[in-house]
């Protein structure tokens, strides 16, 4: 038996970069994945295909509540309820708290937290029905490590740590977790595009295990929290980016 089979997962975000990966990696396990996403996600169903798996894509603009209930509502409509849910949508841009543009802040805030509330809310009843849900969201190790220019995206992943402690303890006796993966500096094409390799290289120095970072180390640790043998771990913060922050 697959380690997901007959389960039913959402990942926002799954277009590209670490949410594709995750797709991939759930639906190469069994789980039907639903990705959920702005962007175009045909290229991640068709690599999730290659994987033996299956996926498809939802449009969804991760900035508009209703559009995200539409989509909880599409992906209950054709695949059932999900059991999985994958918060890995993110605005990700560097500008100093000085020239933030309160929108800016505000497009940050609603796409990288207050969407994981709205898709929480809607999955909930589902999994309180099946007393059984993992609630998986992607924060980042920049909480730990205090990058300059990025208080609003900090923030904002911060808040995912503090929604993933408070509903974890509200949760946890109807047999869902909930729990948050924090990655380092990972290449992805978006990041490939944006920085030097010799960035990459020097972020790696600093850490345990001296080697960029890859999706692909994101979503294993994302498919075992989905999984039965993590389901006595809830409310925790899992970094994954090779020990540059050690806590």
């Amino acid at each position: 038996m697959l380690r997901h089979e007959g389960k039913i997962a959402i990942v926002t975000g799954g277009s590209s970069g670490i949410g594709q990966a995750i797709v991939v990696r759930l639906a190469g396990e069994g789980a039907r994945v639903a990705i959920a996403d702005v962007a175009d996600g045909s290229g991640t169903v068709e690599q999730a295909k290659a994987a033996g798996g299956e996926a498809f894509w939802v449009p969804c603009d991760l900035a508009d509540d209703g559009a995200i209930r539409a989509a909880a509502e599409a992906v209950r409509g054709r695949a059932g309820s999900a059991g999985i849910f994958v918060h890995c949508a993110a605005v990700q841009f560097m500008r100093p708290f000085a020239d933030l543009t309160i929108d800016e802040w505000r497009l940050t805030q609603r796409v990288n937290q207050e969407a994981a509330f709205h898709f929480v809310r809607a999955l909930l009843p589902g999994m309180r029905a099946a007393a059984w849900g993992r609630v998986i969201l992607i924060g980042s190790s920049t909480y730990f490590i205090n990058p300059s220019n990025m208080t609003h995206y900090v923030t904002s992943k911060g808040a995912l740590m503090g929604f993933a402690h408070g509903l974890a303890g509200e949760v946890g006796r109807e047999g869902i977790t909930v729990n948050v993966v924090a990655p380092g500096l990972t290449r992805t094409a978006n990041a490939d595009a944006k920085l030097p390799d010799e960035f990459f290289q020097s972020m790696a120095a600093l850490q345990a295990i001296p080697r960029s970072g890859r999706s692909e180390d994101q979503a294993g640790v994302v498919s075992f929290l989905a999984s039965d043998d993590a389901a006595f771990i809830t409310g925790q913060t899992l970094l994954v980016d090779g020990g540059q922050a050690r806590t």
